[in-house]
């Protein structure tokens, strides 16, 4: 791999590889990621289906117990597509990283450093955002172990603070927790971080290859813009194809074009389906833990914890549909880009050619749910409007 992009996606294959996904991960250290992944993604499934099951006959546990499970399910959904379209994804890292290995023109190496940084950045905040979310669901069993180190003037010790052994979701009607507590705690803590490292994991990788779409259709514009020579004033509209460089150069960008169209193609058919069962829970999700929030208004702790979870819901969402926009936005703006090139400093034949290229990229690339829900920013405001009228839905049932 080139050493300037195993740079930038260095977290990126340190995420993919403790989940044992990352596409050119060595097969010994794979298999074993693999299995502890799955192990605590599947346990981790299973004590949180099984206690919402089991708090039917505790409506308020139960009505609790719902938003920690669906997204379960999100990341389950995920993890499952990555895995299901391990090829594609192996095919997308390897048109990348061979994109990266045939440009040797400074200006665009500049271009692809540009973005790849943008993408490193964006991966380093997100993981701090969704690891940072999860913060006070995760510190709420220490509460109890904490305690013990302050001095009883200012929590007693047999104040129900310093007796309370709470879990991160519940499980008391599946399990005695009081005889299992430790063990709980400490598998509850490794199966969350596994379900938040899937999400980061494949959600920043997706960014990855949607942005370096991006970063091709901006090289192409630049070779755009460079199709005649500066220091060309004399032309011939009918030149010999053999010494027709504008001509030649157009070639080159339709070529890389239909390559990179092909290359969204891919992305779009390696996600579309996942996409179409994450936005259904992801509306869900937001419209029931916005309301165990407002709810609990009584309990700031609690209504602070189901806040942050449905602020981290919808940043989930807006994440999904940024770079879907960015690619819709660079792909478009290629039209642009041809009418700044002196295309009247070239051939008939070159202008027939670019007459056709700006038909081609008048329709934007976007990627989709299901082939129905276009992944934009639009729509994204949209989705949050209809989280929030079920969440008005859920208040009026009270």
């Amino acid at each position: 791999m080139n050493n300037t992009l195993d740079n930038f996606l260095r977290l990126n294959r340190l995420l993919l590889s403790s989940l044992g996904q990352w596409p050119q991960q060595d097969r010994t250290s794979k298999i074993c990621a693999l299995i502890s992944a799955v192990f605590f993604l599947a346990t981790q499934g299973y004590f949180q289906t099984g206690g919402m099951i089991a708090a039917l006959c505790d409506p308020p546990i139960f009505m609790e117990s719902i938003p920690p499970v669906l997204i379960s399910v999100m990341c389950l959904v995920k993890f499952i597509n990555f895995n299901y379209n391990a090829d594609k994804m192996k095919r997308l890292l390897e048109t990348l990283q061979a994109d990266w290995n045939s440009i040797d023109d400074e200006e665009e190496l500049e271009i692809l450093n540009s973005w790849a940084k943008d993408s490193k950045k964006t991966t380093i905040m997100y993981a701090g955002a969704v690891y940072g979310s999860m913060v006070p669901f995760m510190l709420g069993p220490l509460v109890p172990i904490i305690c013990k180190f302050i001095p009883e003037s200012i929590i007693p010790s047999n104040s129900s603070i310093a007796f309370a052994r709470p879990l991160m979701f519940h499980i008391e009607y599946l399990y005695d927790i009081e005889k299992f507590y430790f063990p709980l705690v400490i598998h509850s803590y490794f199966g969350t971080m596994t379900y938040i490292t899937v999400v980061v994991a494949i959600d920043t990788m997706f960014m990855v290859y949607v942005q370096h779409a991006c970063a091709i259709f901006v090289v192409i514009g630049n070779r755009l813009e460079r199709l005649v020579d500066h220091d060309t004033i004399f032309f011939n509209a009918n030149p010999d194809i053999s010494i027709d460089e504008p001509y030649k150069r157009m070639i080159k960008c339709i070529i890389q074009h239909s390559k990179t169209l092909e290359y969204t193609q891919l992305i779009e058919s390696a996600n579309s389906i996942s996409f179409l069962f994450q936005l259904g829970i992801n509306m869900i999700t937001i419209s029931f833990t916005g309301f165990q929030a407002a709810m609990k208004l009584n309990r700031p702790d609690e209504a602070f914890r189901y806040a942050s979870f449905t602020i981290a819901q919808t940043f989930h969402l807006f994440f999904e549909s940024w770079p879907s926009q960015r690619l819709a936005d660079e792909s478009a703006r290629i039209s642009e880009y041809t009418t700044k090139c002196a295309w009247y400093l070239t051939s008939m034949r070159s202008r027939k050619l670019l007459h056709l290229f700006i038909m081609r990229s008048t329709s934007p690339c976007q990627l989709t749910a299901g082939n129905f829900y276009v992944l934009n920013l639009k729509n994204f405001t949209a989705v949050c409007k209809s989280s929030m009228s079920f969440l008005t839905l859920l208040f009026s049932m009270q």
